[in-house]
């Protein structure tokens, strides 16, 4: 049998720590220090636990405010046709979501460039959507301008699906999903409360219209510990 070394050992006692105090998801954990002293641990002995956890999707942490406990992961099924905030009040828990910028922009992604035209301009929003009052990612969002004129200026605190059907009378479809882990960017790091630089899952979506035209292009960066993928028939 194979002999634990001092990380497994601290992990169990942690673990057992927390099973004792049966904290509810959204609960600070105390201080690294203070943790230090309550499980008799070294600092980087600890942290290399706590990165474990994370893994684990058992705790959070967002910069500069410490660990968290984590609520249970999103199930995201590619083959749903529920929005995200019906998918998310499904699995019982508390969506909430915010629009961060809304303008007309000429410079896109290449994977944008690709699939809309490259005369004209195209709109570009970003945003983020939140799970019990914690947010879980953030979103850039590529829409065909000449496909729906005016769309930014439709969308007050809508949903894109709503202006969508209402203003323009299509109902998107999602014809390419891609997912893949990657270093997310300055932008979604700030909104998350996270280090720069760090993990997360990419979520790249093209939707189209009944004839098949590509006329939005969605990029969201999830938190890695938030989402799990789980594919089922609908």
């Amino acid at each position: 049998m194979k002999e634990k070394n001092y990380v497994d050992v601290l992990r169990e006692r942690f673990e057992s720590w927390l099973s004792e105090q049966n904290l509810p998801a959204g609960s600070k954990l105390p201080s690294e220090r203070e943790l230090c002293e309550l499980l008799d641990a070294k600092r980087m002995t600890l942290r290399q636990v706590l990165i474990e956890l994370e893994v684990d999707a058992r705790i959070f942490r967002k910069n500069r405010s410490g660990w968290f406990i984590s609520a249970k992961r999103f199930i995201y099924n590619p083959k749903s046709l529920s929005s995200f905030n019906a998918e998310a009040r499904a699995q019982g828990r508390n969506p909430s979501w915010g629009y961060l910028s809304r303008e007309s922009v000429e410079s896109v992604p290449h994977h944008v460039e690709n699939v809309f035209p490259a005369a004209g301009n195209r709109y570009r929003v970003t945003g983020w959507c939140g799970l019990d009052e914690h947010k879980v990612f953030y979103h850039e969002s590529y829409i065909d301008a000449q496909a729906a004129p005016e769309f930014i200026n439709k969308l007050d605190n809508q949903s894109f699906a709503k202006v969508w059907e209402d203003e323009f009378d299509h109902a998107l479809t999602i014809k390419e999903m891609i997912f893949k882990p990657v270093n997310m960017p300055e932008m979604a790091c700030k909104e998350l409360g996270v280090a720069p630089n760090t993990y997360g899952i990419l979520v790249e979506k093209h939707r189209a219209t009944r004839n098949k035209k590509v006329v939005q292009v969605d990029f969201e960066y999830w938190r890695l510990e938030s989402v799990e993928l789980v594919i089922r028939e609908e």
